[in-house]
């Protein structure tokens, strides 16, 4: 192997960027060092000009030593310029030596200048070490992962050949064995010879089959061109029966027909059944099985749940469009007869409010049907004042109240709860209006709310015709409405639908006692 072609396994973009991370780092330390180094020389350099300063107060008429120089204070160059411009002392730097100029004070003010010269502290030596060991250790890490490389290549090469050997000849074990087996070799033996077994066994196939078709936990069951049933799975006994006859599907006669079929024509298919006697939908698929004496193989899918979803929005669209064809019925016929200009102007009023109480009562029905078929993936919560919410809704009822004369008694605590505000509203809302709607004049209505065990209790009564068990088995029914006050009270049909998927949704409970002639209670938990 070529030291490019190994070099492309290393990955060379990788190399490139820890060498140039790892250039950076040295670099990077070796300016501290000689920055370092300069400060070191600086400070020997100040330290040796405060202690001439000292001696020089001192003894005011000794010579100065060789590296120093005594400037007066009318001396002007670069360097006084810097110190009365406000430096503590003026500095400079060349290759072999530090300068440094700094000022004699008294009193303040400065009286002259001491300038000292001093040769610089080579990095040279540090330079070269640092370098040096950054240069072994960068070649010792190339080393390294030049080695490791080309032995993970080896090795990838080495299980690649024995894998392929594997598919090339599984009835074979001793191309795996080698002087230098390791856990990996050892492994793939042990496939090799868990294969062979495999395919030496008696019946493999019908064997390996029968056994994974009891890995699912759907119901599978294998049969025969003579109709005998061959081999079923747990799931197939616990939902059907432990048989070896097709005739337990004789109460299905489609799907009985449907298994003969496949007999005649051995080819795949795919196909729903309903079975009545467990009251469940299946997708059925039959996949031949030449190999096995022309067997077949039977999966059934539990649909059932998907069944019923779908039945329940083509019900629910057949019910709103039975319920939108009535008010546009009206709609349209007392539109047609406003045409007439010979009509009566007290029938023109009279038509005229009919046209608005239908066009309000399908504007409902529009809203509440959108409310109950709105999906809340994720319903939005935030902390609420639930007794104001109460109050709302009962200021905003009291109209209707006081048109049918009802007296209305609230026991309500001040409680607050973390929750989805239009849906609680919702639910208190349709709650208080039906009482409102199914209690008689000079009625009674009660409307509570309490917290117990950190639950909210909402509690609406009222005293109106009550429920029979049938009604209240039903009232939670799209559409449903009591039929005794079918024709008197107005209203879409949707609106305890609406709670029941609002309490559900928000993970509550709604009870409802009824008696009948008496009234009727509902109690929300949140």
């Amino acid at each position: 192997m070529g030291i490019t072609s190994l070099m492309k396994k290393i990955k060379l973009k990788n190399i490139v960027i820890s060498t140039v991370i790892y250039l950076v780092a040295t670099v990077t330390l070796l300016v501290f060092l000689n920055i370092q180094i300069l400060k070191t020389d600086t400070n020997r350099v100040l330290h040796a000009i405060e202690t001439t300063k000292t001696f020089l107060s001192e003894h005011p008429d000794s010579a100065l030593p060789s590296k120093f120089q005594y400037w007066p204070a009318s001396t002007r160059n670069e360097e006084t310029k810097k110190i009365d411009a406000g430096a503590e002392y003026a500095q400079a730097v060349t290759r072999h030596s530090i300068e440094i100029t700094s000022p004699i004070r008294k009193d303040g003010v400065i009286t002259a200048y001491l300038h000292a010269v001093d040769s610089r502290t080579s990095p040279w030596f540090t330079n070269l070490m640092v370098g040096g060991f950054a240069t072994l250790v960068y070649l010792a890490c190339a080393f390294y992962v030049f080695v490791h490389a080309r032995r993970n290549y080896l090795f990838t090469q080495d299980i690649v050949a024995k894998i392929k050997n594997i598919e090339r000849s599984p009835l074979t074990q001793s191309y795996l064995m080698s002087e230098n087996d390791d856990k990996v070799t050892s492994a793939l033996n042990s496939l090799g010879e868990y294969i062979q077994n495999q395919i030496l066994s008696h019946s493999e196939k019908k064997e390996n089959i029968y056994e994974f078709i009891e890995l699912f936990q759907f119901p599978i069951f294998i049969y025969n061109a003579k109709g005998k049933i061959r081999k079923t799975n747990a799931a197939f006994k616990n939902e059907f029966a432990d048989t070896h006859n097709l005739d337990i599907f004789s109460p299905y006669a489609d799907f009985l027909t449907f298994l003969v079929d496949k007999m005649l024509n051995p080819t795949t298919q795919e196909k729903d059944f309903y079975f009545e006697n467990i009251n469940a939908y299946y997708q059925v698929r039959i996949s031949p099985l030449p190999d096995l004496d022309n067997r077949f193989l039977v999966t059934l899918l539990d649909i059932t749940a998907f069944k019923r979803t779908l039945n329940a929005h083509n019900e629910l669209i057949a019910n709103v469009s039975h319920e939108l064809k009535t008010p546009l019925t009206s709609i349209k016929g007392f539109a047609e007869l406003l045409k007439d200009n010979s009509l009566p102007e007290a029938d023109r009023q009279e038509f005229s409010k009919i046209i608005s109480k239908e066009s309000s009562r399908l504007i409902d029905l529009v809203q509440d049907t959108l409310l109950l078929t709105k999906q809340n993936i994720h319903i939005e919560k935030k902390k609420i004042n639930l007794t104001a919410l109460v109050e709302e809704i009962l200021s905003t009822s009291q109209p209707l109240l006081d048109e049918k004369h009802l007296f209305l008694q609230t026991k309500i605590s001040n409680i607050s709860q973390v929750t989805n505000r239009q849906m609680v509203h919702s639910i208190f809302e349709n709650l208080i209006e039906n009482a409102i709607k199914y209690t008689d004049e000079h009625g009674k209505i009660f409307v509570g709310l309490h917290k117990d065990k950190k639950k909210v209790i909402f509690t609406v009564t009222d005293n109106g015709p009550g429920l029979t068990e049938i009604e209240k088995s039903r009232i939670f029914e799209r559409f449903y409405r009591v039929d005794e006050s079918r024709t008197q009270v107005t209203g879409t049909g949707l609106g305890l639908s609406i709670v029941d998927k609002n309490v559900r949704e928000l993970q509550g409970h709604i009870d409802v006692i009824s008696v009948p002639g008496k009234g009727t209670t509902f109690t929300v938990t949140l």
